[in-house]
């Protein structure tokens, strides 16, 4: 296979990366447990452990009563 055109580059890349992240882990784990503190550093960016919790989801909002009065319109049977 040949080189990606260059606007395909960012999507092969990532493509890569991806399929290589379990051993790309594995590796940084093997180098954290010797002592290596730049390795666990990585890891920390890599897994989001610096960034603490994961922000709770934002719920979407219900419907406006706009929305609710239009749907009620549609199921009613059109009063004549």
């Amino acid at each position: 296979m040949g080189a990606p055109r260059p606007k395909y580059c960012r999507t092969y890349t990532r493509k890569q990366v991806a399929e290589a992240l379990p051993e790309i882990v594995d590796a940084f784990a093997k180098e954290a447990k010797k002592g290596s503190v730049a390795h666990m550093k990585m890891l920390s960016n890599l897994g989001a452990l610096d960034k603490g919790e994961m922000p709770a989801v934002k719920k979407r909002r219900g419907k406006t009563t706009v929305g609710r009065l239009l749907e009620r319109l549609k199921k009613e049977p059109a009063a004549e």
